[in-house]
């Protein structure tokens, strides 16, 4: 009877599971592709379907610039749908991965019902609650699917933690490679996991997770510089941090998509969240995991807060001088996991009393009403609803688009997110825009839509300029508080067609014959080096600005803020740039690089130098200890000593080498028999990239303080190899995490591990792990 019974309940679950999949996949496909909206990145034809797979597995991606890929998560998704994607189409493809989300959600839930012979109707209330619930709308919408999928296994993951010593390992480790196609997600499952093990001496998942993870990892340590330099001040985390009655409906985002369900879905989540609490009164004597999970709720609650919560004073201090949980700046991501203990406590309290299933049931249904009334596919607009451009140039070159900064929306009116067409395109033709522009991106596209000077664009590699008239930039290259309120661009006003194509543009891989050392930043595709990027000479220090404000009225800030503002400014090191007249404390008698449109003092109120657009160094009094400006002012970087060397020099002589490329990070070179001096690749500058001459290792060194660069140690070389070390050990360490999962999948099939009864499961609540903690 009982066996039936459950057999019964396991079909009744697998179809709600189908069924709900179908619906959330309606939910995303019904318009088509989602794009112009937030984050949305979907492949839109079958011509980016190779970028997609590329950036999903490749420590290094041509894309913008060239930039290191370190966090490469989805490197398990990449070939399942990868391949449904040529086989059968974008659409097709994110159809099937969003049924298997929504169905995993449904699944997940159910295996966690099931241990506690929860009925029917609380496994499906409460796998719609976890489905449809105000978290997975707003990341639904951000286009954020694959934290879903992630969050869905997180559930499988407490859902298995539930059977306490009976747990099965490999199970374990599955839910946890699923989990690591979202970085955050997985900390906290690996988080999970130490306090289970400690418990359970189950150890074995941990080590599957880190083999998983090791891609990432490798990409961290060996580009922690990018880890640091995301946006992750005090001031940004206010904006992250959540409002504490709003989360406790899950809602809080600050997009504030969820809004839009209204009334309804909040009291479906507060009466889940009752029920949750009940659990927790009814099961706290006899489970210990239901306590755990009421504490880790709470913890998490408090973090979530950020600097409106308890823990405001601590997480401050974190943010401050721990740049690292810079990785959890997105707090509102964290209340998935929020959700999925309230889905156990919930769980709880159904297995204690029955009726409280069919409260779940009615809750999880109208937040699918909820759904029904304002669909999210109503935010975004279908990718085939619009133009795209044609693009079409010589192979290893790019193309910049207009309009350049991102998020863009149609101009005839509606959405506002991620550029669709930004991808290598077929004959490898990159796209030089970029979702978070950065020198020298920002710089030379701000440039040519101010002045429609294009000297940098085609420094860059541009040999087409193509405007996207159907669409218009929703900040202009605009950042927060930074870039509205500086002085008035000095820029000519643009003239002319905003399309073109540009000859003469820099190659890809080129020889220098003779580049110079100089003093100053120079311009782009000169082949010159500024003497600070060379161990030559003595060190210059940049200098960084001393808070969190992000309004150069009042303070100093970023000056990298203001580059897609102010082109004029920008220059590979940074600064910090001010229009307040608060004083800059520096060293005295130190040759500082300043821009300064105004007038510059020191602390004692002498002029050091009147408006003087340019770069320039200046030799600070002795006495001088901090300085002034009047206007707007750039302090860039500062150094003891100057070398004698020439401000700038003009471009040298350089040209094109035949090359093989066979991977992104990855170069086969013929120097040719014409002598030079030094061999550039015309990608951003990054330590890992490595220049190999037989089997020696040329010198690095940054080129036009951008672009990477090598000094010949041999002019009759005849044959280099480029190669991203950091990628190479990313790809190794890719393909043992694909074997483990492959080892993981077999030994699933082979692994039979004890079962906890279901009369036991209900009667204790996990009283197996109970009785090992």
């Amino acid at each position: 009877m009982l066996a039936a019974r459950a057999k019964l309940t396991f079909r009744a679950n697998n179809l709600a599971a189908a069924a709900a999949g179908l619906a959330f996949a309606a939910f995303i496909c019904a318009k088509g592709i989602p794009t112009l909206r937030h984050d949305w990145s979907w492949p839109i034809d079958r011509a980016a379907v190779p970028f997609f797979f590329s950036a999903a597995v490749n420590g290094w991606l041509s894309a913008g610039f060239g930039f290191a890929n370190a966090h490469p998560t989805t490197y398990l998704l990449a070939l399942p749908i990868g391949l449904v994607m040529w086989l059968f189409g974008p659409l097709a493809a994110l159809a099937l991965f969003a049924f298997v989300v929504g169905a995993l959600c449904m699944r997940a839930v159910a295996a966690m019902a099931e241990r506690w012979r929860c009925a029917p109707p609380a496994a499906i209330g409460l796998g719609l609650f976890a489905l449809f619930n105000p978290w997975v709308y707003n990341q639904v919408v951000a286009g954020h699917l694959v934290m879903v999928f992630a969050y869905a296994a997180f559930i499988g993951l407490l859902a298995e933690m539930l059977r306490g010593t009976d747990a099965s390992w490999v199970r374990l480790a599955l839910w946890l490679a699923l989990i690591a196609a979202q970085l955050q997600l997985f900390i906290l499952a690996m988080l999970a996991l130490v306090a289970f093990a400690s418990a359970s001496k189950k150890w074995q998942p941990l080590v599957a997770g880190a083999l998983i993870a090791l891609p990432w990892v490798i990409g961290v340590v060996a580009d922690r510089s990018a880890l640091l330099g995301i946006p992750y001040t005090v001031t940004w985390q206010a904006n992250q941090s959540i409002d504490p009655l709003a989360l406790l409906s899950l809602g809080g985002y600050f997009a504030g998509y969820s809004d839009r369900l209204g009334l309804a879905a909040q009291i479906a989540v507060w009466s889940t969240l009752a029920i949750a609490l009940t659990g927790l009164i009814l099961a706290a004597r006899r489970s210990r995991p239901v306590i755990w999970a009421a504490l880790a709720a709470v913890a998490l609650y408090v973090a979530i807060l950020g600097l409106r919560g308890p823990a405001a004073a601590p997480y401050e201090w974190l943010v401050r001088d721990v740049p690292e949980t810079g990785v959890f700046r997105e707090l509102y991501d964290l209340a998935g996991i929020l959700a999925a203990l309230f889905v156990l406590l919930a769980c709880a309290a159904a297995a204690a009393w029955k009726p409280i299933g069919y409260a779940t049931l009615a809750a999880g249904a109208l937040l699918i009403v909820t759904w029904m009334i304002a669909p999210p596919s109503d935010l975004w607009i279908a990718g085939h609803s619009y133009p795209h451009p044609d693009v079409r140039a010589r192979a290893f070159t790019r193309v910049a688009f207009l309009p350049a900064f991102q998020p863009v929306g149609l101009r005839a009116g509606g959405g506002a997110g991620a550029d669709p067409d930004i991808y290598e395109h077929p004959g490898d033709v990159s796209v030089l825009n970029e979702y978070f522009p950065t020198y020298p991106v920002d710089m030379a596209l701000a440039q040519y839509e101010q002045s429609r000077d294009p000297a940098a664009l085609r420094a860059l590699g541009v040999t087409t300029i193509i405007a996207r008239p159907w669409l218009v930039s929703r900040s202009n290259g605009r950042i927060g508080l930074a870039a509205p309120s500086l002085l008035p661009s000095q820029s000519v006003p643009p003239s002319g067609p905003p399309g073109a194509y540009l000859n003469d543009a820099t190659p890809l891989i080129s020889n220098c014959e003779a580049p110079r050392v100089v003093l100053l930043p120079g311009e782009l595709g000169a082949c010159n080096i500024f003497f600070g990027d060379t161990k030559r000479y003595g060190p210059v220090r940049p200098l960084e600005t001393l808070n969190d404000s992000l309004d150069p009225r009042t303070d100093w800030i970023d000056a990298r803020l203001a580059f897609g503002e102010m082109p004029s400014v920008a220059q590979g090191i940074g600064g910090t740039l001010t229009q307040s007249h608060l004083p800059y404390p520096v060293d005295p008698g130190a040759n500082v690089l300043v821009y300064v449109h105004g007038i510059l003092t020191d602390s004692a109120g002498r002029i050091l130098t009147v408006r003087r657009d340019g770069f320039r160094w200046l030799t600070l009094p002795s006495d001088a200890k901090a300085v002034q400006c009047v206007g707007l002012c750039v302090l860039v970087a500062q150094t003891r000593a100057l070398p004698k060397l020439p401000a700038r020099a003009g471009p040298t002589s350089s040209w094109a080498c035949d090359f093989r490329k066979l991977a992104p990070w990855l170069y086969v070179v013929k120097s040719g028999a014409r002598p030079a001096r030094l061999l550039r690749l015309n990608e951003r500058y990054d330590s890992g990239w490595i220049a190999l001459d037989g089997w020696q290792v040329l010198p690095h060194l940054r080129v036009d303080m951008a672009a990477n660069g090598w000094l010949y140690r041999d002019q009759s070389s005849t044959t280099i190899v480029l190669l991203q070390a950091t990628s190479l050990l990313q790809l190794v360490a890719e393909i043992l995490g694909i074997l483990c999962v492959a080892w993981l999948l077999v030994a699933a099939t082979r692994y039979r591990p004890a079962d906890t009864t279901a009369s036991d499961a209900r009667s204790t609540l996990g009283s197996t792990w109970t009785r090992s903690v």
